[in-house]
Formats: structure tokens, sequence, C-alpha cells
């Protein structure tokens, strides 16, 4: 019935050729309009996943409560020096305060004016009372670079200081030893052309000094505003903060960079790199098909119709995809690949077929009535498994493959009906010219007469093979961490990357929110002593103890450097006078080396040669020298002014944008737990990181976000894929013993099917390609494309067919494997690393798949139970 039902289809579709084509014509031109009007992507990856799980709905309580640590904006500024940094952060901050219109809030973890005042009395009692001692007795130091905080005012202290104080021993060498090396580090940078400025502050507090690398960072965070129906959703965010930093000419003024990192930024250039290379990379990926259409087909004008009803599909396909779900996800616009890959396999299996057929008769009519009886029951069958497997993603939580599913299920329906009906039609009008010779690979009739000969040997080799290859299955691994298949050459990531494990960046942290601040007290309390954790944050961390003593030893030392700090400053002066001071410090830093043999006289040669140069340097070297020592100096000075300057921190008087992250309008609290990991990335530190997570869960199994959600979602998107090929294998067997009704028959389909994928599983182990939240997704794809193929076969198998590897039905296989493999291939060139595994993993379950149905499947049938007798069964034979 169903072949008859198709075979007058294809009929009525050459009698009516023209008005086939009009009408296919009408309803393209109506899908694109739609398309065009109705074209929408959400890039929201919250989206993509609904989990229902309690780690989920955790991690959705935390959104909602603290919406603005969501998609949030990590500017982070740069700069030799950490007063550079800072004073660029600060500044950075106060202008993008003023664009509403971009961002919902702005706030500077860790400093800004509330830190700069008060960070003293974060610290404990004892070190307070050192550090205060410790600047008192600079004193005379400070009054000095106070005075005259610029090149000569530093020469001038030294020269000063080396005198007399050092040789009546009331100063050390040794206790200059850091103010040496730092001051020798800067202006030895200086020479050498490259940024630099020395960090005074490091001075005091190794946290200032710059990294191995020279670089001192300070962090802006904010939350923007966000359009989804952009591909980079904080675009708008983004570009305003660049052009704020511009504006401000941070560069020029504090040496600073200001680069972008955190989830949105992430997501921004994740998209970005999609899409990179993404026109290039389709029409390359056109040309191929085209090339291989030609190989299969011999025809332009057979090509023409193909690509012609492809198109006409794939615009329905979107227009129907578009009005079932709105808008496209980042996962479901994949549809179109898929389609191409997937679609063209019918063309090709009908385009082959009537070649075959015309080969025998002139009339094309004719060829394509035999033709449609050939494909009516294989293509049929084929697309509804096809289409199965797609459909099976609609149940699971994994929203933005089930969309994919919906989509891709319709579409292949719609692929299916173009082939019946306006392929054959344009056909019909384009006439392509007869047949020479049918098509098909005569030499590989050796290979047909070899399987014959020795099918049992050659089966038993290939099942002993896969056994044996069986322990790479214990290889085999998932690599969770989505920030793996971000492009590592992308400004945030290697600008996370760059942070490692700062703890602003905050990747590995895992967040509780406890119903007071009571109650995140007492979590605190309990996480704090675990081995596995490195630090616990509540608002609480936020209100520092014993602030009484911190406050009067803050405030001897306000006493007796105030005064210092608040005085007139020297006149600045001419470069001449700048080159006297210099030479000046030089001959009494060697002098003091020579006099004081001990620790700080390595520093003091060092930093006497350093300024001889300089002084011998042109004067804009020395221009540039005066702003590595100075406006560091300034901004220090001026720090050191606010620090001695603190007011009692209570939970009423910390900042708004301090305690809206910590504390909701309603009471809730946020407690934030930070791992211990080792420093290199690697198989420890997953280790590590999961010891964490199991530890902090055992004591507070409310715990969530980070690699706890990293792991729940991973749980859920296997827990999907695994449901969704349960339900492809069984919606497909049944569909086979519909079409078959044989179960031995059956099994001959569905067994090198999985046979395909153990292997495919193997291969992965053996060449080290871990499955991941991307490639995943080709394991049950591949089980509705591998099925169509295996169907070709048996069916072509129960009609007595033999000698398969040479017969045309392997012709049209081997080139719509060829074309499919095009099309996912490309996705390999990508420079997205998820969706470059993603084409990885699906070229090679392709081509495990091609090699069951065309190789394993015809040794495992054997020969045929009966003879042939019905020309007109298979698909291209």
């Amino acid at each position: 019935m169903l072949t008859s039902l198709l075979t007058r289809l294809v009929r009525l579709a050459t009698i009516r050729a023209w008005l086939v084509i009009v009408a296919a014509l009408l309803l393209t031109a109506a899908s694109g309009f739609y398309v065009a009007r109705h074209f929408a992507i959400n890039t929201d990856i919250n989206r993509l996943l609904e989990s229902d799980a309690p780690w989920a709905r955790r991690d959705t309580a935390i959104g909602a409560a603290f919406p603005q640590r969501g998609q949030m904006v990590l500017a982070v500024v740069q700069a030799p020096a950490s007063e550079l940094a800072d004073a660029a952060a600060n500044e950075l901050a106060d202008a993008l305060r003023r664009h509403p219109e971009h961002f919902h809030s702005v706030s500077q973890p860790g400093a800004g004016e509330f830190f700069a005042r008060n960070g003293l009395l974060f610290a404990r009692t004892a070190e307070v009372e050192q550090v205060t001692q410790q600047l008192v007795q600079a004193r005379p130091l400070l009054n000095q670079l106070a005075h005259d905080p610029t090149l000569r005012g530093l020469s001038d202290t030294l020269a000063a200081t080396l005198g007399l104080p050092l040789t009546m021993g009331q100063v050390k060498l040794a206790d200059m030893d850091d103010l040496l090396g730092a001051s020798a580090g800067a202006l030895e940078q200086v020479l050498a052309g490259k940024p630099a400025a020395m960090s005074w502050a490091g001075l005091l507090d190794d946290s200032f000094k710059p990294d191995k690398e020279g670089r001192a960072f300070s962090f802006v965070s904010v939350s923007p505003v966000l359009d989804y129906s952009d591909l980079q959703a904080g675009a708008a965010a983004a570009d305003s903060i660049r052009a704020a930093a511009a504006e401000l000419k941070l560069a020029q003024r504090y040496q600073a960079s200001v680069r972008l990192t955190g989830p949105q930024p992430l997501a921004d250039d994740e998209f970005a790199s999609v899409s990179d290379g993404a026109a290039l990379n389709g029409l390359l990926t056109v040309l191929v098909v085209v090339l291989i259409l030609w190989m299969a087909l011999r025809s332009v004008r057979l090509i023409l119709a193909v690509l012609a009803s492809l198109f006409t599909g794939l615009l329905m396909t979107a227009a129907l995809g578009l009005a079932m779900v709105g808008a496209l996800n980042m996962i479901s616009v994949a549809f179109a690949v898929l389609f191409v890959g997937l679609g063209v396999d019918f063309g090709i299996q009908f385009g082959v077929r009537y070649r075959a057929e015309r080969h025998d008769r002139d009339h094309i009519a004719e060829a394509l009535e035999h033709a449609a009886q050939a494909t009516a029951l294989p293509l049929t069958l084929a697309a509804a498994a096809t289409a199965a497997a797609f459909f099976c993603f609609l149940p699971t939580d994994f929203r933005g493959v089930a969309e994919l599913g919906q989509i891709a299920g319709v579409g292949m329906m719609v692929a299916f009906l173009t082939t019946f009906t306006m392929l054959p039609a344009l056909i019909q009008v384009l006439k392509p010219r007869g047949e020479a010779e049918a098509p098909g690979f005569g030499w590989l009739a050796p290979a047909d007469a070899f399987f014959e000969r020795y099918r049992k040997p050659v089966l038993l080799f290939t099942c002993a093979a896969i056994l044996l290859a069986s322990p790479l299955l214990l290889r085999l691994r998932f690599d969770f961490d989505p920030l793996h298949l971000k492009d590592p050459h992308s400004e945030s990531m290697a600008t996370l990357l760059a942070l490692k494990d700062a703890p602003e960046a905050g990747t590995d942290d895992v967040t509780v929110l406890a119903p007071s601040l009571d109650a995140a007290r007492a979590i605190a309390a309990k996480v704090s002593p675990l081995p596995e954790v490195a630090r616990v944050v509540t608002l609480q961390a936020f209100i520092p103890d014993d602030q009484p003593a911190k406050l009067a030893a803050i405030g001897t030392a306000r006493t007796a450097l105030m005064p210092v700090l608040t005085q007139q400053t020297a006149t600045p002066a001419s470069d001449m006078a700048r080159v006297s001071a210099l030479r000046n410090a030089s001959r009494q830093l060697a002098i003091a080396a020579d006099e004081h043999p001990e620790t700080g006289a390595a520093q003091a040669t060092r930093l006497s040669k350093v300024l001889k140069r300089l002084a011998d340097a042109d004067a804009a070297t020395r221009d540039r020298a005066e702003l590595a020592i100075a406006l560091p100096l300034r901004l220090a000075l001026g720090r050191l002014r606010q620090m001695l300057d603190p007011r009692p921190v209570t939970q009423q008087t910390l900042p708004h944008e301090i305690a809206r992250d910590w504390l909701t309008p309603d009471g809730r609290a946020l407690v934030s737990i930070t791992p211990r990991l080792p420093q290199e990335h690697g198989i420890e530190r997953e280790a590590a990181l999961n010891l964490f997570m199991d530890a902090v869960l055992r004591v507070e199994p409310n715990a969530t976000g980070g690699p706890i959600a990293i792991r729940g979602s991973a749980d859920t998107i296997m827990g999907a894929f695994a449901q969704a090929g349960a339900w492809a294998v069984l919606s497909i067997t049944v569909l086979l013993w519909i079409a078959l009704r044989r179960f031995g028959d059956v099994l001959r389909t569905l067994v090198p099917l999985l046979v395909s994928a153990i292997v495919t599983l193997e291969l992965c182990a053996a060449f080290g390609i871990a499955l991941n939240f991307a490639n995943v997704i080709a394991l049950p794809l591949l089980l509705g494309i591998g099925v169509a193929f295996k169907i070709y076969y048996v069916i072509a198998w129960r009609h007595g067919k033999t000698k398969l590897l040479q017969s045309s039905l392997t012709h049209a296989v081997l080139y719509s494997a060829a074309t499919t493999a095009t099309a996912f291939g490309s996705l390999w060139l990508s420079q997205h690393p998820g969706t470059a595994s993603m084409g990885k993993l699906l070229a090679l379950a392709l081509m495990c798949t091609l090699a069951g149905a065309v190789f394993f499947q015809p040794i495992l049938m054997g020969r045929p139970r009966e003879p042939a007798h019905r020309p007109h069964a298979t698909p291209a034979e």
C-alpha cells in the first residue's frame, strides 16, 4: 500500500510537474518570508537545560535572590603596579555607574573607597599594630617622599638616608633591600622600553606586589543589561566598558588595560567563535557537497534538482521550526547542518536509483516511477527511523537538544516529502540525459567474492577484534568542565586563565542560600574546618573583628603621620636637577655598597648602575621613569591617607553594593565556599575538586553552584541522552518490526548499529577523544543516521540481492555518507572547541556507521534466504 501510494504520488508529480514546481516555489517564498520576519536566536544559555533536580532548584533560588550574580561581567584592570590598577578601576567603576541603560549594578570586589579606607581593619590585630609601628618608624622617610613625590625626591631621599644615618647606624642597608630592589626593577623596565611602575604598597604588603609577569590586577564587577536576541547578548555592555576605558585614557594615564571575563563574556566569546569563519566553512562545505553530488549523480541537471529540493526543504523546515519554538537556541540552530547532512541522503538514494532505472529505459517518467517503487519502503522506513531518533529527545530535560530534535525530526519528514514530489517534478522538467552505464563500483567485485568466500573467518576476526578492544572502554572519560569547550585564545578565556586561582574569578566556588544571616554564620562554622575548604565568605566577613584595638593603633599612627602626608609638596624639578640628583644618589649607593657589604649591598650596587644609566639617557626616558616612580608614589600616599582614616564598620554602615551581594531584602543570606586546590590543572585538580564537593555536600547538602551545578548538569545531560537513546532504540525496533515482520531481520539491522556505536566509543578512547557536553550529541544522532544505511542493505538482502559492495546501492550509500560527513565534518573546522569536538566525533561515528553498513552488515547477513525476483525492491539496486 505504501509503495503504491508513493509511486502514484511520483507519477502525479511527473504528470503535473510545473504545477508541483510552482506550488513548491510558492511554499519556498512563503517560508523565506516567514523566516525573514520571525527569525530569532535566544542566546540565554540558562534556557538550554530545564532540570527539576534539587541542585537545579537551589541554583534557581540563588539566581532569583541574587540576579546580579548571574550573567556577570568582570572587568579585569591590569597595570604594572597595584596603585595604578586600583586608580584605573576606581575611575572606570565611577564612569560605568553613569550608564544605567547598560548596567543594572556596578561593584568593585575587594576594592573601592570602602576597602581603601577600612582595608587595614581586616588584618589581624597584631599585624595592624606591626604595620602602624613600621609606618611611624618610617616617618622621616615618608616626610621626605611626601614633600617631593618625584624621581628627584626618591633620589635625594636615598642619598640623604645613605649618608650620615647609615654611617651612624641609624639605618641599615638590609632594611632598605626591598626598596632598593623594587626601585631598580622598575627603572630597568623603563630603560628596556617596557611598561613599568613601582608598587610602593607592595613594600609593606606582599599581597599588593605584582605577579611574576609584572602584572597587578583590580576588578570591576557589573551586572549588564542583556539582549538575548543578539548573538552576543552582552555586546552592548562590553562595548560600553571598552568605550569608557578609552574615553578615560586609562592606557595612557595608568598603563592600564581592561579585559573582560565572567559568565557573560565567556558566553559571548563562545558564540562569536562559533560564528567566526562560519561563512567560509559553509561555502567550502557547499562546494564539497556539490563535488560529491557530481561523483554520485554525474549530471548537472540532476544535481540542480537535488539542490533545489534540498533548499526548499531547508527553508520550509526553518519556517516550521520557528513556528514551533519561537526562537532558535544555540543548539537547535544546528538543525540546518543536520538537514543538509541527512536530507541530501534521500535525494542521492532517489537520484542514484533513477540513474539505474534510466540505464534500462529511455522514458524519464517510467524511470521515475520505477525508482519510486524501489525506494518507497526503504526511504520511508529510513525517514521514519531518523525522525523517531530525533523526536526521542522531546521528553528530556535538555531543552536545547529537545528543540533541535523537534525541528530536525520535522525536517526529515519535509525532506522525505520533497524527495517524492518536488525532486521527480524537477527531473521531469530538466530532462537529464540517459545513462550510458549503471552506477556502481565494479572494481569492488573481488572484495565481494573475498567476503563471500571467507565470510565466517572475517566475521569471527571482526568480532574478536571488537571484543579485544573492549577494555579501551574503561579509558573512555566524560569531561564535565565546560571551560574546556571554550576557545582558550578568546579574551574572556585567556583572562580567566591568567587570573588562575584569584578569588574574584570564583569559577570553582560553591554557594549556599541560608534563610538568615545567623544561619549563614552557622553554615560557615560547619564548613570552614574542612581540610578541602580554603575560604568561606558571608556578609559577616565584611565586618572586621576587634575593631576598637585596631582603630586605636591606627589612630596613633594617624596622629604621627597625617601632618607629614598633608604637607605642601615641592616645586617640580627641571631635567637638569633630576640628572644631578640621579648621579648623586648613584654615587651614594655605590659607596654604601662598598662600605657595608651586607644584605642589601647587591641591590644597592644594582640600583647605582641603573641610576647612572638613567642619568645618561635622554629626557624622554627620564620622563617615563618619572611616571613609573612618582605616579604610584602619589597614589600610594593618597591611599595611605585614606587607610589612616577608617570608620567603624557595622552591618548598617556597609556599602549597599556589598550588602546587596550577600543579603536579600527579606533576610536570606549567601554563603560562598572556595575549595583548596593544587595550582596546576589536571587529573589531581579534578580529583581534589571532587573531594571538595563530596566533603561540602556531606556537611551542607544544600550547597550548589560552581562544580556542583556542573556535575548536576552533566548527570542531567547524560541522563537525557541515555533516555533519548533508549527511546530511539525502542522506537526504531518497533518501526523495523512493523516493516520487516521478522525478529531476525530486526536484529540484523540493529546489531551492526550497536556494533558501530561500540567501535566509535573504542576509537574515542584510543584517540583520547573525551566525551563532553557538546560532542555527546553525536551518539544518539548516529542511531537515526546509521539505521537508514542498515535498512537499505537489509531490504536488499531480503529480496535476494548479492554482490552488494559493487552495487549501485553501495554507490548511493557511500556518496550519501560522504555528503553527510562533509556537512558534519565542517563543524570540525570551527574555531569553537566544543563545536569542533562535536564535528570530530560526528565524523568518526559516521565512518564507523558506514563501515558497519557496507562491510559488517553484508558479512553478518550472509547469503540471501531467497533468490532475487523483485527487481524494484531496493533503493539503488
